[in-house]
């Protein structure tokens, strides 16, 4: 049997959002059979395009099925042995209800729809939002308890992740918490905080001094493929950064600097940054969404993002998956601040990055 042929078979979740689709562009390349399964074929663009550029040279299907939908999911997942489980909602001002039903009601959906598909291994993108809360964390490893924090998605994704470790007697489980997630085609915090930055409204809290928690989504990638089938992994949380020790003066300085922006200065006491963001996140829900997206950088979300102290230890992923081979954090970074030039048409094919991103 030829290496392709032993490899499992995945089905990815979300294949037409960041962490999804790259997960589906990095096994693809590396020789996995795939199944991306989007919601519509409207919202899978970047991901067709990503198709038509390899016909031939990668086996992928694309499924269409909601994750509201068990029955399509189930016919999407037949014939897989992993199922990589990417969906989700990130809106920082979403309802509670809305996100809770894609996040927690969804997550279910696919765990279903896995076990009545007779899925080898399901694999659950979470979030080191999980045990963050709103205080500061220093070196926290897995042990640490699940900490809701009255931010919707946050507390979804606690939900969410005791829904699929609460099925390990049926299905062999694994969650995968990532920090904030950086990349080529990330549309959900860093486009945001680089408006903010260019217009001269981003702040840096207490200096920024305290560590945050980042992740490139190639790391990702590669943290996700050593999770394939791995029985150290079954039943297991893994906590997922770059691995290195980012202040987040340092993070606002090279999205700045990588832009060629004025590097951010304003610098406000925490209690002052907190206030304003209970405050916005409390009346929020009675805006309109074109003010709740300018109102943004006051969510509770960017609150962890810029004056929480995020340390977490790797230490489990390092032994347990060998997640060592990552790219650090000034070479992530500054292949997706090209891959935002790019799509501002100042340079070339931002697929260039995804090409290389398995040779390294």
């Amino acid at each position: 049997m030829d290496e392709k042929q032993s490899r499992p078979k995945v089905a990815v979740t979300g294949a037409s959002g960041l962490v999804g689709g790259h997960v589906v562009e990095y096994l693809a390349k590396g020789g996995y059979s795939m199944v991306a399964v989007v919601r519509s074929p409207e919202s899978a663009r970047q991901l067709t395009k990503f198709l038509d550029d390899m016909k031939g040279s990668i086996d992928v299907r694309l499924a269409q099925a909601a994750v509201s939908d068990a029955k399509a999911l189930a016919e999407a997942f037949s014939g897989c042995d992993v199922v990589v489980h990417a969906a989700g909602s990130v809106n920082p001002y979403g309802s509670r209800q809305d996100i809770f039903a894609t996040n927690v009601d969804g997550t279910k959906n696919v765990l279903a729809a896995a076990e009545k598909a007779n899925v080898k291994h399901f694999i659950f993108i979470s979030s080191l939002s999980v045990i963050t809360g709103q205080g500061d964390q220093f070196n926290l490893d897995e042990s640490a308890p699940l900490r809701p924090c009255g931010e919707s998605y946050a507390d979804s994704k606690i939900e969410a992740e005791k829904a699929v470790m609460a099925s390990s007697g049926r299905l062999k489980v694994t969650s995968l918490r990532p920090g904030f997630i950086y990349g080529p085609g990330e549309r959900s915090w860093m486009p945001r905080l680089i408006t903010n930055i260019r217009n001269g409204k981003a702040m840096l809290i207490d200096g920024g001094k305290r560590e945050t928690n980042v992740i490139y989504v190639g790391n990702l990638c590669r943290a996700v493929e050593k999770t394939l089938l791995n029985p150290k992994s079954f039943g297991q949380v893994y906590n997922l950064t770059d691995g290195q020790s980012i202040s987040k003066k340092q993070l606002f300085d090279a999205i700045a600097d990588g832009l060629s922006l004025p590097r951010v200065t304003k610098s406000v006491p925490r209690p002052v940054a907190q206030l304003a963001c209970t405050v916005v996140s409390g009346i929020a829900p009675m805006l309109s969404s074109q003010t709740q997206q300018k109102m943004s950088r006051f969510s509770r979300a960017a609150f962890r993002l810029a004056a929480v102290n995020q340390g977490f230890s790797i230490a489990k992923a390092q032994r347990d998956l060998g997640y060592t081979d990552r790219i650090l954090f000034h070479e992530g970074m500054a292949r997706t601040l090209e891959s935002f030039r790019v799509s501002a048409g100042e340079s070339h094919d931002s697929r260039t990055e995804l090409s290389s991103m398995r040779q390294e």
